[in-house]
C-alpha cells in the first residue's frame, strides 16, 4: 500500500474509533441519568447529548 491508502486507512479507523467512543459516553450517560431518576426515560431523551433536562435546568 502507498501513502495515500495508508493516510485513507488511517483516517477510517480513527473516524470509526471516535463513533465508537461517542456512542460508548452517551450510552453511559443515559444509563446513569436512567439510574438516577430511577426509571426508563426512553421517550424523553435528547439523543444527542443523552439528556433528559432541559438547557434552562442545567
Amino acid at each position: 500500500m502507498g501513502t495515500a491508502e495508508w493516510i485513507i486507512f488511517g483516517g477510517g479507523v480513527l473516524s470509526l474509533i471516535g463513533w465508537v467512543w461517542y456512542y460508548a459516553a452517551l450510552g453511559k450517560r443515559i444509563s446513569a441519568e436512567e439510574k438516577k431518576a430511577g426509571r426508563d426515560l426512553t421517550y424523553e431523551m435528547n439523543p444527542y447529548t443523552g439528556s433528559a433536562k432541559d438547557s434552562k435546568q442545567e
